[in-house]
């Protein structure tokens, strides 16, 4: 009888502990399904709002505006960012490498943001339908592959004209947390610049530019699986004999129209130097459906030409 009362007794542990386990394991999300009316049976991914207003700051990011010339050639640039908003701090790495295609006119980028670090507010959390309980962590980036080809410069009369062709992966991490949308998107854009002599000392040149194109990207809406975006952009380079400084308004104008219409300004100071490594610092303010305030800071390495 003792031996039986002994394997009842360890027979009574093992079923509590499978029925907190199940109890768990049922009730994680209880939370979430509550707070956002689950019909208990749609996949959650079909209850997130995939536009930029409703993520993280590196989900939906406008994208980089070039004064309609191609970018310094065959470097590699690291740093930081520092994304803040009333609900969200975000910091995270940034890479960027550059590899000239053959000849002067065309040239391939990679963008990655391996890793950032993020703490939201519960506020945020709920509407962005995050299902994070604690909103705060880590997640990996999202790899994006850009080619730019000019097709004018330095003409006597007609402006610079550039175009690009740009792929964004879906290798960021943690749709759950809102921070990143785990669909793949593209976009493609032409910009026209044109630039003015100055003097040879002081401000030395004035650089108008202006872009249009077609920005697209894959959603989990039964509706819609696509959300296409008219993208533009303009802005003015200031070229000092050390440095250079630009001013930009850019964004993209969704279908939804549900905080698919981010519009940022942006402010970036390039130190201009002859020698290996330059720096550079980027101020964004968000200005419409992007409610963050970004502060960027990289160092740029010039690579020897691989050809």
């Amino acid at each position: 009888m003792l031996l039986k009362a002994e394997n009842l007794k360890y027979l009574i542990i093992i079923l509590l502990v499978i029925t907190v386990k199940n109890s768990f394991c049922q009730t994680d999300y209880q939370w979430w399904n509550e707070k956002h009316d689950w019909d208990g049976s749609t996949h959650w991914t079909h209850y997130m709002i995939i536009t930029p207003a409703y993520l993280g700051p590196n989900a939906l990011p406008v994208p980089e505006m070039y004064p309609g010339r191609i970018p310094s050639r065959h470097f590699f640039e690291m740093g930081a960012e520092g994304h803040y908003s009333k609900g969200d701090q975000t910091a995270n790495l940034y890479l960027n490498y550059d590899l000239p295609l053959f000849t002067d006119k065309a040239t391939f980028q990679l963008t990655y943001r391996p890793v950032e670090f993020y703490k939201t507010d519960t506020i945020t959390r709920d509407l962005r339908r995050s299902r994070e309980y604690d909103p705060a962590g880590r997640s990996s980036g999202d790899l994006y592959m850009s080619t730019y080809i000019q097709l004018i410069r330095d003409h006597a009369y007609l402006p610079d004209v550039m175009v690009s062709a740009n792929i964004k992966t879906a290798s960021g991490s943690k749709l759950y947390a809102a921070r990143h949308t785990d669909t793949p998107g593209y976009w493609a854009d032409a910009t026209i610049g044109k630039g003015f002599r100055i003097s040879e000392t002081g401000l030395q040149q004035l650089h108008i530019y202006g872009k249009a194109g077609f920005y697209a990207y894959q959603t989990f809406s039964m509706r819609n699986f696509q959300n296409d975006a008219f993208l533009y952009g303009g802005g003015f380079l200031l070229k000092f004999r050390d440095f250079s400084l630009q001013n930009q308004i850019t964004g993209y104008y969704g279908y939804f129209k549900l905080g698919d219409h981010p519009v940022v300004y942006r402010l970036i100071l390039s130190k201009d130097t002859k020698r290996k490594v330059s720096f550079k610092v980027m101020f964004q303010q968000g200005l419409n459906d992007y409610n963050f305030s970004t502060i960027r800071f990289t160092a740029r390495y010039k690579l020897s030409s691989p050809y």
